[in-house]
């Protein structure tokens, strides 16, 4: 049975009774089934992965989004819980940017794990660290350093490279 309340006289003595009033915390059913969906972790592997994105590749080309296809199919890493996609330029990752929420929406459903993470980093392609090759002096000898056959060639039919 509850207790009735008697009227307060005063604007403090409301304040008291509300600070000394017990807390109901109630949840419903919809808090704790997110509660449990968002606790969710069921291990994958790379292949399985792979899998799940080639059915998100599949689902982008039928909406018509091909610059997105373009870079779900980029090479992947999987450390844990973390998916790092290698893009190779600026562009693949602004548009990564864009699709990132969702699809670490549909990989966290799919893979039924909410705790997977999804990364991009810009790999660099591998320059060679000697000299550009701006003259065609330069690309001749670098060529002849490739192929012995090109330097016999050279002295007998008598080729120059400056005109």
């Amino acid at each position: 049975m509850k207790k009735t309340i008697a009227i307060p006289t005063s604007l403090s003595a409301v304040k008291k009774s509300i600070k000394d009033r017990p807390v109901e915390v109630k949840t419903t059913k919809t808090q704790t089934a997110v509660q449990e969906t968002a606790n969710l972790r069921n291990p994958f592997d790379k292949p399985t992965l792979q899998g799940v994105i080639n059915d998100i590749i599949e689902e982008f080309k039928q909406s018509g989004k091909s610059m997105e296809v373009a870079v779900l199919r980029q090479p992947i890493e999987l450390v844990d819980e973390e998916v790092t996609f290698l893009l190779s330029g600026d562009l693949q990752n602004d548009i990564f940017q864009k699709v990132k929420p969702e699809l670490t929406g549909l990989l966290r459903k799919r893979l039924e794990n909410y705790k997977v993470d999804v990364f991009s980093v810009i790999k660099e392609d591998a320059v060679s660290s000697g000299s550009k090759l701006y003259t065609s002096t330069d690309k001749l000898n670098y060529l002849r350093e490739k192929s012995p056959a090109l330097k016999e060639l050279q002295k007998r039919f008598g080729l120059e490279t400056d005109f």
